[in-house]
Parts: structure tokens; C-alpha cells; sequence
């Protein structure tokens, strides 16, 4: 089982093939059409609340 993958920016995110898909707390969700569905990624741009 694949874990999730977690950027530090979204051009990281973007320049490995993923796109922006939704807005969290901390950052953004991506993701990647695979043969097998999507895959996500986190894209953490803000530091977690405390």
C-alpha cells in the first residue's frame, strides 16, 4: 500500500504531474490520474495551528 505524498510548494506539486484540486487548513489538496484512479498529495504551504 502507497502512502500519501506530501509537497512543500505547489510548483513542486505541479512540476511532478499533479494538479491542484482542493484548499485545506494548512495547504492544498493534489492529485494524479493513475491507471488505477487518482492518486492525492498534500501540499503543505502553511504551518499547522497549534
Amino acid at each position: 500500500m502507497q502512502g500519501v505524498r506530501v509537497f512543500h510548494s505547489i510548483s513542486e506539486a505541479l512540476r511532478a504531474g499533479f494538479e491542484v484540486a482542493d484548499r485545506t487548513a494548512n495547504g492544498y489538496l493534489a492529485r494524479i490520474r493513475t491507471p488505477g484512479g487518482w492518486a492525492l498529495a498534500i501540499v503543505e504551504v502553511y504551518p499547522a495551528a497549534e
